[in-house]
């Protein structure tokens, strides 16, 4: 059984999410009511501190899969949050370091960047080599913000910006529902996971294991012991499973872990061998392209983060998160989750009225956040370490039709992009 959703047109899918919204709202009388806030502007301005507000970003340009460099395009958001802030009057330096998925580097990172002065840091990458330094950061009492890595246990002072763990697994699940499935094949590597799900059968990827993996997955689809695939690891090992289960399982529903949203993975899928025109399916916050043709109540301030992309990248006076280039010619691949981050620093530092980290943390610690304070994505409640709540993770999938609202890619090889759209469960077609 595989779903359909893909192949209807994007913006009459989107259309109609949005008609089934409002639907579903006009039925349900005991839904809460929110009164809704204005749209963020393009600039963002800050109140309370005048002094420069300087921000740690630990990124990863490569590393061993799995180790936070495929998180390296999406990180260019955060310049994108300090183009609006510094148009709103605010004085936001962001100080970067590539910590080449090392864990002594990350470590010698987070050293440099107490030294600086930082308010608090965006670890905009992922990885268990990230697991020292965001203990020696909250040790220091310096707030680390994680919007990529699903940490298991991080210490008091560091939150999850980004889907967590279980909500990932709930809402997968949620997924294989929808579509009638219900006998998983889960294959895990590159130390992401995907236990909460259960599995029919489940493998482990291990160097070059792919092609074997694959085989074992056919036999039990021969068998009729499995319905899917949930792929949880990196993007790259995702695209080296789904080029071959293209080729050996066509009709077969895969599913991925959040790993899929980064471009990392329809580059690498076509690398392989593979097409980005199949039906794929994740989970995220819908807070992308494709959310600025629909009617939900934050569309219009993904679009006003998307506005700002195309400032930022206009300007030859603004650069990538490492100085080393244009920003225009990463503006491609930045996302919200960096942005959303960086934006979050800033305002618990204007709560605090302070650029003390302690005060800072103290300041996050009860501070809620939505589009109304400069977020592009879902709000943010800081009262618990997993700020992003479950219900802000949904179904996302792919298409192809690009909704033009960032700058061109820069040309390559391939020029495949996938663009992530969520719909209501009734929209989705099943058979």
């Amino acid at each position: 059984m595989s779903t359909r959703t893909s192949l209807i047109p994007l913006v009459a899918v989107l259309a109609l999410g949005a008609l089934a919204g409002c639907s579903d709202s006009e039925k349900d009388d005991d839904a809460p009511k929110t009164t809704p806030r204005e749209p963020a502007p393009v600039e963002l301005a800050v109140d309370g501190t005048d002094e420069p507000l300087r921000i740690g970003v630990l990124m990863t340009l490569s590393s061993e899969p799995g180790q936070g460099a495929e998180q390296r395009l999406g990180a260019a958001g955060a310049r994108v949050a300090e183009y609006r802030l510094d148009l709103g009057g605010a004085d936001v330096q962001l100080e970067v370091v590539d910590d080449g998925g090392d864990v002594d580097r990350a470590s010698a990172a987070v050293e440099d960047f107490l030294t600086d002065d930082v308010i608090g840091i965006v670890a905009a990458s992922s990885g268990d080599h990230l697991d020292g330094a965001l203990a020696e950061a909250a040790e220091s009492g310096v707030p680390v913000l994680l919007p990529y890595y699903r940490s298991e246990g991080a210490p008091s002072g560091v939150w999850m910006t980004g889907p967590s763990g279980p909500a990932v697994e709930q809402q997968l699940l949620a997924a294989l529902e929808t579509d009638g499935l219900g006998k998983p094949f889960v294959v895990s590597g590159d130390g992401v996971t995907a236990d909460g799900i259960g599995s029919a059968d489940a493998a482990t990827l291990t160097g070059g294991n792919a092609d074997a993996v694959v085989r074992r997955i056919r036999r039990a689809v021969e068998a009729g012991s499995v319905d899917s695939v949930v792929v949880a690891a990196s993007a790259a090992s995702q695209a080296r499973v789904v080029s071959r289960l293209q080729g050996a399982l066509p009709e077969l529903p895969v599913l991925l872990t959040p790993e899929a949203l980064s471009p990392v993975f329809a580059s690498e899928l076509i690398e392989a061998g593979g097409t980005a025109a199949g039906q794929f399916v994740t989970v995220g916050v819908d807070a992308s392209d494709p959310t600025t043709l629909t009617s939900a109540p934050h569309a219009e301030s993904v679009a006003s983060y998307f506005a700002a992309l195309r400032l930022a990248a206009g300007d030859e006076a603004v650069g990538d998160l490492l100085d080393a280039g244009a920003f225009a010619d990463v503006a491609s691949g930045a996302d919200t989750a960096s942005h959303d981050a960086v934006v979050a620093l800033v305002r618990a530092a204007e709560a605090a009225g302070s650029t003390d980290p302690s005060e800072v943390a103290g300041a996050l610690e009860g501070l809620t956040l939505d589009g109304g304070d400069g977020l592009a994505g879902a709000p943010l409640d800081f009262g618990s370490a997993e700020a992003l709540a479950p219900e802000s993770v949904v179904t996302l999938r792919a298409t192809l039709q690009d909704p033009g609202v960032r700058p061109a890619a820069a040309p390559t090889e391939d020029a495949a992009r996938l663009f992530w759209f969520a719909v209501p469960v009734d929209d989705t077609e099943t058979g």
